[in-house]
This record gives structure tokens, C-alpha cells and sequence, in this order.
């Protein structure tokens, strides 16, 4: 009776949070899909059939797909070296390699669109050190290429697919593998046969996230791909509706973009559940003793902070560098003055400070909303075992936020809204829905680690259902909601690409801002834009870590 009457609870719990989900969530989603049917007043099929027999679409769905691939497939290959080198030996700096390597996946993508077109650009840093070296004017080019796409990708996904390896790998007992040594197998015979199987969940697991994030990205695409010839199913639907103003064929192409990302989420989700209920080991790492060892712990480590942070260094050092006759050329901090309003600017620069509080506002109502939220719905998915209702939890993550966007837009173009009110509500909403599948992803765990013994416990010294909640389960949990609301905070705040179908130019936010400098070849504005995002960023992730420290230090001294 108590666990029927504790069911019905958390059901309860959840309920606003269903409520709200389908109402921010579902609700824009019905309004963009459905926009595809009616054209003029009247039902039709035929957008939804052009877009679904055209060959252009077609095309589109095919680089899409091989882009999200490669992408995918790059990223896994170069994180498994690491991956075995940070699971099986223990080195200085670790710690900071697998929180610099946590960091990427928070940062937004047109900042690293940024750094990229600052550190590989024909001007840029690496071919200003290749034109000192070589003395060749001829430079590298990189960018506005399908390289440049994989680049950028691997950027953001290799830490991704290096940090769920790695804690897979580091994980395993080495029974299994000692067993096959002593049976004469060697090392490579032993990671085929014996770790490879074991990994291979993992690796699956991480390759459909990287693609699915890979075959939903927006901005990389639409400001390091260079041209039409680089166009994604995302970039279509955007240069559909905003350039070409054809809002139903950009809904039937949003159609058919989430038919596809419907059967890339359910085989991520298949892929995590076949990672539950493994075996599980202390930390395997051992100190490296070979010489060997240590060169390629040196080698790798070396090349993956130079990949990491010199996108991101050039960014902070570009932003103290003026090339404007009219300012003075060299150093300058005139980008900064301008940043905080403390000397007149020229062009987009002006708006930069209510950029700044846009983003800030925005993101707190976002992260305390989705902290909510999730807390209350992931109560009942791990307390009752909804798998249904946590597949509903993640269910936004098969819609882009550029489909997402649009269907705002469409909502918002029917009821004739467009003030700058309804803007920064629409944008809190979208920028909601993407971050609360994270949430949710960040809270799951945290409650099912947690289990029901303090709670019955709680019931048996006669505390209620909601007595027990508010002074057992929230505060147990007290950590991992601090984490969804700054990890929820971190994704509004970068977030740009459904801000940029929504803004129409009445919101400004700090991404936004940000492409509109890139585009008018405002470096030095852009870069001092950009270290802001950069410096927010480490400050929200450095809180995050201290709060994970100080849980892992509690649980220890428990």
C-alpha cells in the first residue's frame, strides 16, 4: 500500500513537469509539423511528399548523414588511444585533462566556430607561425571547407567520446584480461578478443550521441562549411524559412528531418541500455613505468591541449589586438570599453551590454525552470522505473533546435505576437526544452544512486510524503540539482541556434551578437565577446566541479 500510495506521489510530482514538456515542448513541435499539411487554408500532402521523394532532399539527407558520420567516426578513433592510455596508467594532470576534456562539451558552438576561423584562418595564428617558418605567403587553408566541418566537429565530440570510454574502461576489472595474458594471448590479441567486446556498448553508445549531435549541428555548418554545396537538412530548413520566407516547406522538411533523428535517439537509447548492469571495478590506472608509455602519455596529452586550447587562447589574445587605421593598430582593450559601455561604439558593439544582460536573464529563468523540472520528473522515473516516461524525458533531443525554433516562430506569426516581451518568453521556452533532456540525463543517476532506505526510513520515524521529500530526498540531492541548473545555464547561455530563428533581431543575446561580428569581420569585438562566453563558461564548470569534489569527499567520509 505504501509503495501503490508512493507511486501515485511521484506521479503527482511529475505531473507539471509532463504538463509543462508538452505544452513548451510538444506543443511548438505539432504547430511546425502540422504547418507542413496546410497551405492556404486547406489540407494538402504535397509539401510533405516533395520533401520526402525530392532528390535535392535527398542530397541534403545523404551529406547530412556522411558529414554526422565521419564526424562521428573521427572523433571515436582519436579518443580511443586516449582513452586507453587515461583508463590503465595514472599521470600528472590527469584530473585536469578529463575536466579540460568535460569543458569542450559546454562551450558553445559558435564560440568554437570563432576560435576556429581565429586559429586556422588564412590570417590566423597557425598560418601566421607556417608563413614565419616556411616564409611562404601561400597560406593553409582550412577553413569554409568539408575538413573544416570534421575539424570543428572532432573539437566539440572528441572529449565526449573520451570521457565515456574512458569511465567505461577504467571501470573494468582486469580479471578477465590478466586471464588472457597467462594463456599466452598478447596485447593486441587480448584488446580484440577480451576489451573490444566489452567496450564496444560504450562505443556504440558514444558514437550515436556524437552523430546525433553531429547530424543536428547549425552553426559550424552554416559559417565554416563556405557554401551551398555544404548544406545540411538543418541549414536548409533555417535558409528556408528565414532567407527564402517559405515557412510550410520548411516545415516538411523539418518533417522529415525528425523522422530521421526519431530513429537515431531510439537506437542511442537502445545502445545506453545495453551498458546497465555491468560489472564494475575500482580505478584499474596503474603509474606508467616504460619509457615508452610515458612518450605516448606525453605525445597525446601535448597534442590534445594544443588542439583543445589553441582555438581558444587565440580568442583571448585576439581580442587585445586592434588592426583598425582609424583606432590604432596593436595592442588595445578599446573591444572591452566597448563590451561594458564605457566608451561610445560603433555598429553591432552597441548593443553588447544588453546583449550580455539578455544572455544572463534568459539563461537563470532557463536553468532554474529545468532544474525544476527535471528534479521532479526524474523522482519518478528512478523511483518507479518509468523507462517510458524517461524516453519522453529525452524525447527533444530527436527535435534540432532550429526545428524547435521554427515552431515557435510559426506560434508566434499565428497569434501576430512580436514584441520583444513575447521574443524573450518564446526564447526562454526553446532554450528550456533543449537543456531539460540534460537536466534530467544529469538528475537520473543521482536518484537511483541514492535509493529509497532513507526515505522508508523517514516514513518509519512517521514523516509524510511531502515531509520526507523536502527534508531527506531534496537535500541528499542537493548536488546533482546544483549541476543541472549550471549545466542548464551553460547550454542557454551558448545556445544560438534557435535564438537566431526566434530573435528576428528584437533579442539580442551574447551568441547571437557574436555571429553578427563574425559575419561583418569585427574580430577583435567578436573575441572580447568571446572570451566573456569563455570566462563564464570555466567559472560555471568550476562551480560544478567543486560541487562534485565536495560530494565525492562527503561519500568518502561517509
Amino acid at each position: 500500500m505504501r509503495r501503490d500510495g508512493n507511486g501515485r506521489f511521484y506521479f503527482l510530482l511529475a505531473l507539471p513537469s509532463l504538463a509543462v514538456l508538452i505544452l513548451v515542448f510538444l506543443l511548438p513541435l505539432a504547430f511546425n509539423l502540422s504547418r507542413a499539411f496546410f497551405v492556404d487554408g486547406g489540407f494538402t500532402l504535397y509539401l510533405v511528399k516533395e520533401a520526402f521523394t525530392d532528390g535535392y532532399t535527398w542530397r541534403l539527407l545523404s551529406f547530412t548523414l556522411l558529414q554526422a558520420f565521419l564526424s562521428s567516426l573521427v572523433s571515436v578513433l582519436v579518443a580511443l588511444p586516449g582513452a586507453y592510455l587515461w583508463a590503465n596508467y595514472r599521470f600528472r594532470l590527469k584530473g585536469l585533462m578529463l575536466s579540460l576534456s568535460s569543458l569542450c562539451f559546454t562551450l558553445p558552438s559558435i564560440l568554437v566556430v570563432l576560435g576556429f576561423v581565429i586559429f586556422y584562418g588564412n590570417s590566423g595564428f597557425v598560418n601566421s607561425l607556417w608563413r614565419a617558418l616556411t616564409g611562404r605567403d601561400e597560406p593553409i587553408r582550412i577553413l569554409y571547407s568539408f575538413r573544416a566541418i570534421i575539424l570543428a566537429h572532432a573539437f566539440l565530440n572528441i572529449p565526449v567520446a573520451l570521457n565515456l570510454i574512458t569511465g567505461a574502461w577504467s571501470s573494468f576489472p582486469r580479471t578477465l584480461e590478466n586471464a588472457s595474458h597467462t594463456l599466452g594471448a598478447g596485447r593486441v590479441r587480448t584488446f580484440l578478443s577480451v576489451t573490444l567486446p566489452r567496450l564496444r556498448a560504450t562505443i556504440l553508445s558514444a558514437s550515436l550521441l556524437i552523430f546525433l549531435f553531429c547530424f543536428t549541428s547549425f552553426s559550424i555548418i552554416l559559417v565554416l562549411g563556405g557554401g551551398p554545396q555544404y548544406t545540411t537538412l538543418e541549414v536548409e530548413i533555417y535558409r528556408t524559412n528565414n532567407i527564402v520566407l517559405d515557412s510550410a516547406k520548411a516545415s516538411a522538411l523539418s518533417l522529415f528531418s525528425f523522422c530521421v533523428n526519431i530513429i537515431i535517439v531510439l537506437l542511442y537509447v537502445l545502445a545506453s541500455r545495453s551498458e546497465e548492469g555491468k560489472e564494475r571495478a575500482a580505478d584499474r590506472a596503474v603509474k606508467a613505468t616504460k619509457l615508452r608509455t610515458r612518450l605516448a602519455l606525453f605525445l597525446y596529452n601535448t597534442l590534445m591541449l594544443i588542439f583543445i586550447l589553441g582555438p581558444l587562447a587565440s580568442i583571448v589574445t585576439r581580442s587585445f589586438i586592434s588592426t583598425s587605421k582609424r583606432y590604432g593598430e596593436g595592442f588595445s582593450t578599446r573591444a572591452y570599453q566597448e563590451l561594458f559601455g564605457l566608451t561610445r561604439s560603433i555598429g553591432a558593439m552597441g548593443e553588447a551590454f544588453t546583449a550580455l544582460l539578455n544572455s544572463l536573464a534568459i539563461a537563470l529563468a532557463v536553468a532554474l525552470c529545468s532544474s525544476i523540472l527535471a528534479l521532479f520528473l526524474s523522482l519518478y522515473i528512478a523511483r518507479r522505473r518509468s523507462r517510458l516516461t524517461e524516453l519522453v524525458g529525452m524525447f527533444p533531443l530527436a527535435v534540432s533546435s532550429v526545428t524547435l525554433g521554427l515552431g515557435y516562430y510559426i506560434i508566434k506569426a499565428s497569434i501576430g505576437a512580436s514584441s520583444v516581451l513575447v521574443g524573450a518568453i518564446t526564447v526562454i521556452l526553446a532554450h528550456l526544452v533543449i537543456a531539460l533532456p540534460f537536466a534530467v540525463r544529469t538528475l537520473v543517476p543521482a536518484v537511483r544512486m541514492n535509493g529509497e532506505r532513507t526515505v522508508l526510513a523517514a516514513y518509519t520515524l512517521g514523516a509524510g510524503r511531502m515531509k520526507a521529500l523536502f527534508t531527506v530526498e531534496i537535500p541528499a540531492l542537493r548536488g546533482a540539482i546544483m549541476r543541472a541548473f549550471i549545466f542548464s545555464f551553460a547550454l542557454s547561455v551558448g545556445e544560438v541556434n534557435a535564438t537566431l530563428t526566434l530573435a528576428e533581431g528584437k533579442v539580442v543575446t551574447l551568441p547571437i551578437l557574436l555571429y553578427r561580428l563574425i559575419n561583418s569581420y569585427n574580430y577583435q569585438g567578436a573575441c572580447a565577446i568571446g572570451t566573456l562566453l569563455i570566462l563564464m563558461t570555466l567559472v560555471v564548470f568550476a562551480i560544478s566541479q567543486a560541487i562534485g569534489d565536495g560530494r565525492r569527499k562527503a561519500d568518502g567520509k561517509a
